[in-house]
């Protein structure tokens, strides 16, 4: 009989296919605790983006582990057993076995935030184009440190020590920042210079870094794609301008809604353009409707205004993405 709760022999067990329903259980539990511990705290400053109304960080902690429980056509967690199976040194301790699956888990939360992140703000995934550009062209690589991507100067370091994190790049100075063709050797350098952090920048940091400067005139022409300087503000003015000329034009000229209707609606779209310019929306869309029809019940809304609501919030990400191109 195998040590209950002991992870290394669980996944010797999952390799032999020989896992009980507790083992599994257990795994699941350990893998979300993990999990919920890297959302909670690394990404504290965003509980807006990821949280709707009815969503805890419990929950969402599932949702981030859940791609390293797919099974195969044989009922095997495949890509845990084929991390464990090629894991070099092999894992033949408990502390290793534990730091094997939060490790895992740490790779499969920061995918998940980045999709999050992508899917609630258009310019997260071009500022992470932008920088991944820059990576690409410098000849900087990307490497994974205990779970977080993290922009090195090559593949190899020596020492894992004291790792840069999100709270040490939001409090360093904006002008560091600017100039996406040499921020990132200026935080290298910044990092040599004046502090005892290993010379590794972790990528989302950075990016959401950036995109909290937007405001100080950061834009995209660092890139060499982008002929002219087009800065976030000017794509949401515009994007949001269209936006609100599209609600008044198919809902207000013809009648189809009131004047109050209207009002309250174009007030919940700016709400949006604010939460966008500051870092994501709220995934509850129906929550910026109903903030400004407190009296509305949420069986009413859905049933009148839910589809021309979310249709206007496509629209504006639309509007959002043709800026964009444009600036291209």
């Amino acid at each position: 009989m195998r040590k209950l709760n002991s992870l290394s022999n669980i996944l010797i067990a999952l390799i032999k296919k020989d896992l009980s329903h507790r083992d599994i259980n257990y795994l699941i539990e350990l893998a979300q605790t993990y999990a919920f511990t890297y959302l909670k705290y690394r990404y504290k400053n965003l509980r807006k983006v990821f949280l709707a109304d009815d969503v805890t960080v419990d929950e969402l902690a599932i949702e981030a582990i859940a791609p390293l429980f797919e099974r195969d056509e044989n009922g095997i967690f495949i890509k845990l057993k084929s991390a464990f199976e090629s894991w070099q040194p092999p894992i033949e301790t408990e502390e290793k076995a534990h730091f094997f699956l939060n490790r895992m888990v740490g790779k499969s939360v920061e995918k998940y935030v980045y999709e999050l992140l992508r899917d609630s703000n258009p310019f997260f995934s071009k500022i992470l184009d932008s920088v991944n550009y820059q990576i690409e062209k410098q000849g900087y690589k990307k490497k994974q440190i205990l779970g977080t991507t993290f922009i090195v100067k090559d593949g190899y370091i020596k020492e894992i020590g004291c790792l840069p994190d999100s709270l040490f790049l939001n409090e360093l100075p904006p002008d560091l920042f600017y100039g996406m063709s040499c921020v990132i050797q200026k935080l290298f350098d910044h990092i040599k210079s004046n502090t005892e952090y290993v010379a590794a920048i972790p990528l989302n940091a950075l990016v959401l870094r950036i995109k909290k400067l937007k405001a100080f005139n950061f834009n995209f022409s660092d890139r060499v794609e982008f002929a002219s300087e087009v800065t976030i503000d000017s794509m949401l003015n515009d994007a949001l301008k269209n936006t609100l000329e599209k609600l008044r034009g198919s809902y207000s000229d013809n009648g189809k809604l009131s004047s109050q209707e209207i009002c309250g609606i174009e007030k919940a779209i700016r709400n949006i353009t604010l939460d966008i310019e500051d870092g994501g929306i709220n995934p509850g869309l129906h929550k910026y409707f109903l903030e400004q029809f407190p009296s509305l019940a949420l069986n009413d809304y859905e049933n009148k205004y839910q589809n021309i609501f979310e249709n206007l919030y496509k629209f504006l990400k639309k509007e959002i993405a043709d800026q964009l191109k444009e600036g291209i």
